[in-house]
Formats: structure tokens, sequence, C-alpha cells
């Protein structure tokens, strides 16, 4: 279950903690296991940063992220992205099948670069890709250097400050060559593997949902 964040803390608070009572309620099928400071535990973590996430009974969690908070056994459950277990060598070009996505590879001749508006797709520099490309989870110490910034960053700062919730970060499909990320698919590619004006095969990548 989501609530949307900015609108419930707009309610009275007697009002926020029927709709708790509510919705719990309507999660595990009664309250028999609920205890009032069950609740006012939940009350008094909506107010907590990101990522903070409250325990209750029969598996049931409550996660804050930032502009909603998730009932549920499962907030990872609620990322828009399919796991990633392992890592995947990727046809270039090519269709590559993963558990729940199809990355589609194009190599194309230099053009103009038209946003397309579409954060699962992304255009890079052949040249200084290659083709030998694979596609994983994240892991401890990536870093990267996100596109417009002077210098690689960690990777966990990145997702921190592009509000990524905690819930969803393994979730999110990390494009590398030679080891260095050049994709964090869904939100930037890496500065030093952009198109430019000397780029002379443009590599397009594209990340699908089978069932879309």
């Amino acid at each position: 279950m989501i609530l949307d964040r900015e609108r419930f803390l707009k309610l009275p608070t007697a009002l926020q903690r029927h709709l708790l009572r509510a919705a719990v309620e309507k999660r595990l099928g009664n309250l028999m296991d609920i205890e009032r400071r069950h609740i006012e535990e939940i009350m008094a973590a909506l107010h907590k940063p990101a990522g903070k996430v409250i325990t209750l009974p029969d598996g049931l969690t409550f996660a804050i992220e930032y502009d909603r908070y998730l009932l549920g056994s499962d907030p990872t459950a609620l990322s828009p992205f399919p796991a990633i277990e392992t890592e995947y060598q990727l046809q270039v070009p090519g269709t590559t099948m993963l558990p729940g996505w199809q990355v589609v590879a194009d190599v194309i001749k230099q053009e103009p670069v038209v946003e397309e508006g579409n954060s699962y797709t992304a255009c890079l520099d052949l040249d200084r890709t290659g083709d030998k490309l694979t596609i994983r989870p994240r892991r401890p110490g990536d870093r990267f250097q996100p596109l417009g910034m002077g210098q690689p960053k960690k990777l966990s700062e990145f997702m921190i400050d592009s509000k990524i919730p905690r819930a969803w970060r393994r979730r999110v499909p990390i494009v590398c060559s030679s080891g260095q990320i050049i994709w964090v698919a869904g939100w930037r590619i890496d500065e030093r593997v952009k198109v430019t004006e000397k780029t002379q095969k443009v590599l397009r990548l594209e990340m699908v949902r089978p069932t879309e």
C-alpha cells in the first residue's frame, strides 16, 4: 500500500491514526497483534528522513521514502525494477534477454542527439564504451562520473542525491564496460562516454520490459 507523504502529513493527527489503523487492518485482515504502541511508533516516524523502516507484527513493515510511505511485507516489491541478481554479458549489437528485462543494443551513425524523454534509453560513444558490456546490480565501492560532473563520485552518494528510494537501489540496473560504470539505467550515463561532435558511432541502449 502506498500513501502520498505530503498529502498524508497535511491531515489532522487523529485522522492519520485512523487511516494507519485501517491500512494495517486491510493488509493483515485484523488488528489482533497490533497494539497502540505500534501505531504510535509509526506516528513518531512520519517526519523521519527517507530510509527509515518500522517493523510491525506478522512481517509487516512501514517504510519511509522521499515522497511517500510504503506499507507492506516487502517494500522492494514496489520497485519498478525487476531484480538483477548477477552479472550478464550484453550482446552488442543485438537483444539480450534478462529476468524481467530485455536490453536492445543498436549501433547507429553519429547524428544530432535528440532527447527522447525516456530514462530507459541511453546514447553513448561506441569508441569509448567498446562492445564488451555487462549489466549487474550495484556493488559496494562503486563509483562513476555522472553526466555533467567534473569528477567521479560514489554511486551510493549519487543514489541518495537522486532520491532513489533505499528499497530500490539494489535493483537499479548498472551497465559497465571493462568494469567501469557507463550507465545507471533510469538515471544517468557516465560523462566519459557521452556522445560528442567527435563521436563516429553511437551505441544506443534501451531497456524494455517484455510485458510492455
